[in-house]
């Protein structure tokens, strides 16, 4: 593509994106993300944590979730420490039994988000029960080892740093490039293999990385609401879970945004304007 016609073709498939997303009930799937991504989030924070326990202690296990929980998620830190303040039981049948529903519940936005992706690529009657499941499985399995990864980097990165580098370059790789790199990979394999149609990598790459801005940029918006007490007023004592399930509501709609910007991309539109009138056009 030429150079000089990138910001009409960007201005076309910003048009297109918005015409499907509106077709498809974006705003609509996108809440029903974000509620799963609400609820998910607890039970899979205290489920990774009964993993790592075989390999670290308890409360090494829980700091290290949390650790990397906060770097995206932009809650308060005292109401993500309480997640940890249940009991999974005495015996280890009790408590495989409720690591096994953590897990179900955890990964409950993954299903959410399978869905959502085939809806905006207007597929969702070609997922199978089954097929969601196994997809539900692999983003849970991606998420958990970009997650392990990136605090091993954080460990490398303590340990080859020395203490005279600046404390501003290590919080800039540690809670801004790292989890935006990882986020961004997550999304790119969603993009890439949720779908049913091949996804070429460059589409892929794209709306993942518009996305992860996108993302981003809202948490750091949440982050300064947050500090200004924007919260507090209308909802008092629940401003912080007021601000995570806004949050989580703005990353589903962004989200789905990103995986319409990829259907768009690999032409899914063109294939579906004989469906009926499109709701923006009368």
């Amino acid at each position: 593509m030429h150079p000089a016609n990138l910001p009409s073709r960007v201005a076309q498939v910003t048009w297109d994106a918005l015409r499907l997303f509106t077709r498809a009930q974006g705003l609509s799937w996108g809440g029903a993300v974000g509620l799963y991504l609400f609820l998910s989030v607890p039970p899979l924070m205290v489920a990774s944590s009964l993993l790592l326990q075989p390999f670290m202690s308890k409360y090494a296990a829980e700091d290290f979730v949390l650790d990397q929980a906060v770097k995206f998620v932009p809650a308060r830190i005292d109401l993500m420490t309480g997640v940890f303040g249940g009991n999974t039981g005495g015996s280890i049948a009790l408590a495989l039994v409720s690591l096994a529903f953590l897990l179900f519940s955890g990964t409950r936005a993954f299903a959410a988000l399978t869905s959502g992706v085939n809806v905006m690529w207007r597929q969702s009657d070609q997922v199978t029960f089954w097929g969601r499941q196994l997809m539900r499985l692999w983003m849970l399995g991606a998420s958990l080892g970009l997650l392990l990864l990136g605090g091993l980097i954080e460990m490398a990165i303590g340990a080859v740093l020395s203490d005279s580098t600046d404390s501003g370059q290590i919080w800039l790789l540690e809670w801004q490039l790292i989890p935006t790199v990882l986020l961004g990979l997550f999304l790119f394999a969603a993009y890439k293999t949720l779908p049913k149609d091949e996804v070429p990598w460059q589409h892929a790459a794209i709306g993942a990385v518009l996305a992860t801005i996108g993302v981003r940029i809202s948490q750091a918006v949440m982050g300064v609401m947050s500090d200004a007490g924007t919260f507090e007023t209308p909802y008092g004592a629940l401003a912080g879970v007021a601000l995570m399930a806004t949050w989580a509501l703005v990353i589903g709609v962004i989200v789905l945004f990103g995986a319409t910007i990829v259907a768009v991309l690999n032409g899914r539109l063109e294939e579906l304007e004989a469906d009926g009138p499109d709701p923006l056009e009368g």
